[in-house]
């Protein structure tokens, strides 16, 4: 079988970095291929999937040495629009690359930049459509989308521009269970046609799904080789599985409060929420969470979930009672609320814009007032928590 890609002796430095995130990496990929890539977090993974698809050196600058053979071709001789029609990447959060205002105007635009004739464009959009079913939200706004529909979308529009090469960046992260055997699903179909990339945490979604994995550490790449031999490997081991003080761990459980039936710290009462398309996306939500108590919220892709969250800190408003600590929130402004309500975004990038950490962390306790000392304190304890004090001085976006 011929090879559809190849990396040779890979390294990459970006500008406001001090060392490398990628170091002589080297593999190559076979035609029609199911190829996953695994590491721990800040390997250099992500940043390898951009130099696969030509984004990296075409679009992101840095200091690049090695190559990049897509189909035989060197990604620095070939254009962006060359490149898209042999390599496209799915990025972890699809919002990223849509656009359009509904999904016919998203799937249609790259072939409509390719000047292709409205009869082609017609003919694959409804071929894309049919492949990933989702035929029935062609008129639909992108913004009504679940996370997993907004997936599909992205999919069908990089399917119409017909690439060899498909490149998946952790395409489960945001997947209920259903939707990730539905693309499962999508991607054994794929793979007739075409060489598929897969970046993914997800070990087990790739364990009955690759050919071969790539095992990254520290920007290297440690191991090549099929699912059973990276996992059996001392490599594997090391690299994703260290060693855990059970006594420590257990310890930190045993000192989580257990739930109270005291008055709850928040509660809930009839929550209801209308999107302006008339999509009822909460209906007489009832909950009591008490002081200590960690609750998980789940359920499918569309059911909720983001909207009762976003509804607690005032970014959405809908209709019924939010109490904390016996005071009305639905009075209160964003503003208030998130003194009281800290948020986590399921892209963490839409809430970080400074150009260092210790300025990223400290924006929020300056926005509340305090000054120097306490603001140092607190930053100070939360890089620890989050042992990030190392990167301090590092701009969040070029963070993992």
């Amino acid at each position: 079988m011929s090879i559809a890609l190849e990396v040779k002796d890979l390294t990459f430095h970006y500008p406001q970095e001090k060392t490398p995130v990628l170091r002589d990496v080297s593999f190559d990929v076979s035609e029609r291929e199911v190829f996953g890539i695994i590491g721990p977090s800040g390997c250099g993974k992500s940043t390898l999937m951009l130099a696969l698809s030509g984004l990296i050196p075409q679009s992101i600058k840095g200091d690049m040495h090695g190559k990049v053979l897509v189909a035989g071709k060197d990604t620095r001789t070939l254009s962006m629009p060359e490149l898209s029609q042999i390599a496209q990447i799915l990025f972890q959060s699809p919002e990223s690359q849509l656009f359009a205002l509904n999904v016919e105007d998203e799937i249609t635009f790259g072939l409509e930049n390719l000047n292709l004739p409205w009869t082609e464009i017609e003919k694959r959009l409804e071929r894309v459509l049919r492949e990933l079913d989702i035929e029935h939200v062609r008129h639909r706004s992108i913004e009504e989308l679940s996370s997993g529909q907004k997936q599909r979308v992205a999919l069908a529009a990089i399917l119409a521009m017909e690439p060899k090469i498909l490149l998946f960046d952790e395409p489960t992260a945001n997947l209920d269970p259903p939707a990730v055997r539905k693309l499962e699903e999508t991607i054994r179909a794929l793979r007739k046609k075409h060489t598929v990339i897969i970046v993914e945490h997800n070990v087990e979604f790739l364990q009955g799904l690759a050919d071969r994995m790539l095992l990254m550490d520290r920007g290297k790449s440690v191991l090549v080789g099929t699912p059973q031999k990276v996992f059996g490997s001392q490599h594997y081991r090391r690299i994703m599985l260290p060693p855990h003080d059970t006594k420590k761990m257990m310890a930190k459980l045993r000192s989580i409060p257990s739930a109270t039936k005291r008055t709850p710290v928040l509660r809930i009462r009839d929550l209801n929420f209308t999107y302006q398309n008339n999509a009822k996306a909460l209906s007489d939500i009832h909950l009591d969470i008490g002081r200590g108590d960690f609750v998980g919220i789940v359920g499918l892709n569309g059911s909720g979930k983001s909207t009762l969250a976003l509804n607690l800190i005032g970014l959405l408003r809908g209709k019924g009672q939010i109490a904390l600590d016996g005071k009305d929130m639905t009075k209160l402004d964003v503003y208030e609320r998130t003194k009281r309500i800290g948020y986590v975004f399921q892209n963490p990038n839409y809430q970080l814009f400074e150009e260092n950490l210790d300025d990223e962390i400290a924006f929020g306790p300056r926005n509340m007032g305090l000054k120097g000392a306490e603001v140092k304190r607190r930053v100070e304890e939360a890089l620890h928590v989050t042992d990030l004090a190392q990167c301090r001085e590092s701009d969040p976006h070029a963070l993992s």
